[in-house]
């Protein structure tokens, strides 16, 4: 079998007819009334998604919330996410001790030594499974969002 690489070349060099033919083999479905180019696009895709695995079902869940979404309102109330540039320090309080956690190009500074996650320090602080961000406030809990107070 050719390697995906060459899989993915070869649909550059198909003609429509013959990329509405494999549409039809890898969708099953009849291809939509699109330029040559994005059918290629789209079935290179398709490759690169049976061969490499697809999305994972917690990014495929928060994709159908945001179908759904759109779908009732019309727009997404999206939150930008939190960027982190190094040099930045995270500061958290936890039972009256102060963390301070530096970033860097290659991970999280917290008491001089590198780790690669923010949840691996909060589990360090908490001696339990913590999403970092969310230990570190980066990101709200799904209650704070929903307009409900965190009990």
């Amino acid at each position: 079998m050719a390697s995906l690489e060459d899989r993915i070349a070869a649909l550059a060099s198909m003609t429509s007819a013959q990329l509405r033919v494999e549409w039809r083999r890898h969708f099953r479905t009849d291809p939509p009334q699109v330029g040559r180019k994005l059918l290629a696009l789209a079935l290179a895709s398709k490759v690169q998604e049976k061969e490499l695995g697809g999305l994972r079902p917690p990014l495929q869940r928060e994709l159908a919330r945001l179908c759904a979404q759109y779908a009732r309102r019309g727009e997404l109330a999206i939150e930008p996410a939190a960027t982190l540039k190094p040099g930045s320090r995270l500061v958290r309080n936890w039972h009256g001790e102060p963390h301070h956690v530096t970033i860097r190009e290659n991970g999280y500074l917290y008491r001089d030594r590198t780790y690669g996650s923010l949840s691996q320090i909060a589990c360090q602080i908490t001696g339990t499974n913590w999403s970092g961000p969310r230990f570190f406030g980066l990101n709200k809990s799904a209650k704070r969002k929903s307009g409900r107070a965190k009990s």
